[in-house]
C-alpha cells in the first residue's frame, strides 16, 4: 500500500514539474504543494525502510515460538537459554564494605617529606603555685616540670596488586583509574587499626589500647564485662579534665553495656547512649577496630582527647607499576611511610575488665 502512494506522488511531482517548465503556472504557484508532496513521500519512504529492515536476533539462535513454550509448560519439559542470553556488563566496580574509618577524622596528623617528627611535650607538668607572705625570699623553684618530645620514625607500609595483562587490556573497568581509591581505602583501614591496636613492637604504632599508664586504668565494677555504671565513671574521669573528650570501645562491649539491666539510673544513661552516643555529655565511639574481649585484664574502653594521639606521615601515598621479565602481570605497589603514638600519654583513661 506504501508503494502504491510513494508512486503516485512520483506521478504528481512530475506532473507540476512539467506545469512550471510549460509555463501554465509559476513556481511561486505550485511551491506550497511541492513541499507537501515531499515531505509526505520522505514520510512514506521512511515507513517502507523500517518494515524492510532486518530484525536483529541476539544471542544468534531464533526466538522460541510461543506455542512451543506453551506446550513444552503443558508436558513439563525443561526449556533453558545454553548461553544464548544477552549479557549485561556493568562499568562501576564493586567493593566489598568495610568499618569506618572516624577514628582518622579525630587524631593529629602531621605530614610532610620528614625522616622523623618530634612534637614538643610538657609532662609533668607546673607544680601547683602556693602562697607566700610579702617580702618572701625563700621560693623553691619548679622541680616537676620537664620538657620533653614525642619522636614519630615513620615507617614504610606496603601492599602489592598483581593484576594480569588480559585484565589491563581487555577488561571492561580500567583497573588503574580505580587504584587510587582501592589502595586509599586498604592504607586507611590499615591506619585505623594500628591507631587503635598497635602494639608498639617492631613497625607497628603504639595504639590507644597499649601502654596505658597505670594511674589511668580503672577497673570494672564486676566480672562479666562493664557496666552502665562503669562507663559513666569513665566519663566523668575525662570530662573533669576536658570539653573534647571521646570514649572508644568496640560494639561488642557497647551491646553488652546496653544490656546492663539495673534498675534507676541505668535507664537514663542507656537512652543517652542510644539516642545521642554519648554518657554524661562525653562522646562515644564504637568501631570495629578496638579490641573486643572482656577477659581479666583486658582494656574494655579508652577515654581521652583523640588529638592527642598523632600521627606522622612522610610524604603521600605512592603508587607504581612494576612489571617482571616472563611474567605478563603488572604489580602496582603502594608506599607509605607513616608512624603513630599517644603524644602525652597520661591524656587517656582505660576501663579495665576484672
Amino acid at each position: 500500500m506504501n508503494k502504491e502512494k510513494l508512486l503516485q506522488i512520483d506521478i504528481e511531482l512530475r506532473n507540476l514539474s512539467e506545469s512550471v517548465k510549460g509555463g501554465t503556472v509559476t513556481p511561486a504557484d505550485v511551491q506550497i504543494k511541492l513541499d507537501s508532496l515531499k515531505a509526505e513521500k520522505r514520510a512514506i519512504e521512511q515507513e517502507i525502510a523500517l518494515a524492510e529492515a532486518p530484525i536483529e536476533k541476539r544471542g544468534g539462535d531464533p526466538a522460541p515460538n510461543l506455542a512451543d513454550v506453551k506446550d513444552a509448560m503443558i508436558q513439563k519439559r525443561a526449556i533453558t537459554l545454553n548461553g544464548t542470553g544477552a549479557i549485561n556488563q556493568v562499568r562501576e566496580l564493586a567493593k566489598e564494605l568495610s568499618m569506618k574509618r572516624e577514628i582518622l577524622r579525630l587524631v593529629r596528623w602531621f605530614q610532610g617529606p620528614n625522616a622523623s617528627t618530634n612534637i614538643p611535650v610538657l609532662s609533668p607538668g607546673l607544680a601547683v603555685p602556693g602562697g607566700f607572705p610579702e617580702g618572701a625570699t625563700d621560693i623553691g623553684k619548679d622541680s616537676q616540670a620537664v620538657l620533653g618530645s614525642r619522636n614519630l620514625t615513620p615507617h614504610a607500609f606496603v601492599s602489592i596488586l598483581p593484576v594480569s595483562a588480559e585484565t589491563i587490556s581487555m577488561g571492561i573497568v580500567n583497573p588503574e583509574s580505580e587504584l587510587p581509591a582501592i589502595f586509599a581505602d586498604a592504607f586507611a583501614e590499615g591506619l585505623a587499626r594500628q591507631v587503635l591496636i598497635g602494639d608498639g613492637t617492631g613497625q607497628n604504632f603504639r595504639g590507644l589500647f597499649h601502654d596505658i599508664v597505670a594511674g589511668n586504668q580503672i577497673p570494672c565494677g564486676a566480672a562479666g564485662g562493664p557496666r552502665v555504671a562503669d562507663l559513666a565513671g569513665l566519663a566523668m574521669r575525662i570530662r573533669d579534665m576536658t570539653d573534647d573528650g571521646t570514649i572508644v570501645l568496640h560494639g561488642g562491649t557497647y551491646a553488652r553495656i546496653l544490656a546492663d539491666n539495673t534498675a534507676g539510673v541505668a535507664e537514663l544513661y542507656k537512652e543517652e547512649l542510644i539516642r545521642n552516643k554519648t554518657i554524661e555529655g562525653v562522646r562515644v565511639l564504637v568501631t570495629g577496630f578496638a579490641p573486643s574481649s572482656v577477659s581479666a585484664g583486658a582494656t574494655v574502653a579508652v577515654a581521652g582527647r583523640l588529638s592527642d594521639y598523632g600521627i606522622a606521615v612522610a610524604g603521600e601515598l605512592k603508587i607504581s607499576p612494576i612489571e617482571r621479565v616472563g611474567d605478563t602481570r603488572t604489580f602496582y605497589q603502594a608506599t607509605m611511610f607513616a608512624n603513630g603514638s599517644k603524644i602525652v600519654d597520661k591524656n587517656f583513661f582505660a576501663l579495665t575488665a576484672v
